[in-house]
């Protein structure tokens, strides 16, 4: 019996010791397994971002501006006589030389065609003798009311010192009335009485301004009248001359109407309009034949204040015109203009564009990219690294695996990128995508870096 209780009792502590050492592996494997978990869940917490390198390149700032392209020359084929049109000799959309004959006259009544040249040349002159009576007459007049007015200022002037000198010597004698009223010296009824008078003497001192203002007014309003007629004249004297010259050309023409009855081309380019048939009659009212050259186009558009001062004639401009294809043509700054549009109150700029392939053509619409700023050896990002707040601008830049939140000053902007002025220096990474989840000092897994 004690041998079979002591093998027994062996067995107890054998199974004991076993179960220890099982339920020791077992927690060993638990503490090892929550340790890995600990360091997944460390990892996990980085937030995964895409980055851009700040790097020193050019950039400039480009605004667009709009317009209908223009031939740069266009000429209205006019006869300097009406006659009836014997024969056409050209059709719309064909090439000519300078020189080359558009349309032939009839020769007609030469004579009776002097003789309406003549008519139109005394009527012209009598009106513009008669126009100009009239304008010299309005512009003395004016004169004259500019004078007066600047004498009834002088008078006015003069009017007005006498008054306040006058004010300024009866203000002792009404302090001292006033001082014996409050003595009880004086009644308040007396007081107002004589202070009455005093002020009464001022009274054809008041008058005589006051009339003189009124007459002022009625001066400048005269002045207003004949400066309204002035502009009201249909012409002023050099527009007047040029109408009368031009009857006179047309006279002498008329005299020399056997050399006159050829219309030449008097430019190379091409037939934009014909608008006359042979038997029908070629007036100067209407150009019956425009040529127009081709070879190169003008773009006028319309600048600010602020941009105009940043484009230079000679500035080469990429011009886009949608009908011709998506390629940009080349054009280049002809001329700034120095004063602004009365109208627009905008400064003018033609583009010139070489069209010698042929594919453009007037009335096309075009679009003008201006380089307004531009800057070579520029510390640039993309512009989705630069994270604003209010009126300051942020981006987050890679240290280690970590980001810093760094105030920057931002310049110019291509659209795509963007100038960094200062803090920020070239070679150093910047956050492009996943700002959002970001703060200073946040750990980050870097999935894709930009080139």
């Amino acid at each position: 019996m004690k041998i079979r209780g002591s093998k027994l009792t062996a067995c107890l502590v054998v199974l004991i010791l076993l179960a220890g050492i099982i339920s020791g592996c077992a927690a060993l494997g638990g503490l090892g397994k929550k340790q890995e978990n600990v360091q997944q869940t460390a990892e996990s917490q980085k937030v995964p971002v895409e980055v851009a390198t700040a790097r020193v390149d050019a950039i400039q700032n480009e605004k667009e501006f709009s317009g209908v392209l223009k031939p740069i020359n266009e000429a209205m084929v006019i006869p300097q006589i009406p006659g009836k049109v014997s024969k056409v000799h050209v059709k719309v959309g064909q090439q000519v030389k300078e020189g080359d004959v558009l349309i032939e006259l009839e020769a007609g009544d030469v004579e009776q065609q002097i003789a309406q040249a003549q008519a139109a040349y005394e009527a012209s002159k009598a009106s513009v003798e008669l126009s100009k009576k009239r304008l010299s007459e309005l512009e003395s007049q004016k004169s004259k009311m500019e004078a007066e007015i600047s004498k009834i200022d002088k008078q006015i002037d003069d009017a007005q010192k006498a008054l306040a000198q006058a004010k300024q010597a009866i203000e002792p004698e009404i302090a001292r009335l006033e001082e014996m009223r409050q003595k009880g010296a004086i009644t308040d009824e007396q007081f107002e009485e004589q202070k009455a008078k005093l002020e009464e003497q001022l009274k054809p001192l008041q008058d005589g301004l006051e009339k003189l203002v009124q007459q002022k007014a009625a001066l400048e309003k005269s002045k207003l009248e004949i400066e309204s007629a002035i502009k009201s004249m249909p012409y002023d004297s050099k527009t007047l001359d040029a109408q009368l010259n031009q009857a006179k050309t047309a006279l002498d023409a008329a005299k020399g109407a056997a050399d006159k009855l050829k219309l030449l081309s008097p430019i190379d380019g091409v037939v934009s309009s014909l608008s006359v048939q042979t038997g029908q009659m070629a007036a100067q009212a209407s150009p019956p034949v425009t040529v127009i050259d081709m070879t190169a186009l003008i773009l006028d558009i319309r600048l600010s204040e602020f941009d105009v001062v940043k484009v230079q004639p000679g500035q080469k401009v990429d011009v886009y015109v949608d009908a011709a294809g998506s390629q940009p043509v080349e054009g280049v700054v002809e001329w700034v203009s120095p004063s602004t549009d009365p109208r627009s109150q905008a400064y003018g700029v033609r583009i010139k564009i070489d069209n010698s392939p042929g594919k453009l053509r007037p009335g096309m619409f075009a679009r003008a990219g201006l380089v307004l700023d531009k800057k070579e050896n520029a510390v640039v990002v993309p512009k989705r690294a630069i994270v604003r707040q209010g009126d300051k601008a942020y981006v987050f830049v890679i240290k280690g695996g970590s980001v810093e939140r760094r105030e920057v000053q931002v310049g110019m902007d291509d659209g795509e990128r963007i100038e960094v002025i200062s803090g920020l220096k070239s070679g150093e990474q910047v956050v492009v995508k996943g700002q959002a989840y970001l703060k200073e000092g946040q750990e980050v897994d870097i999935v894709k870096q930009e080139s």
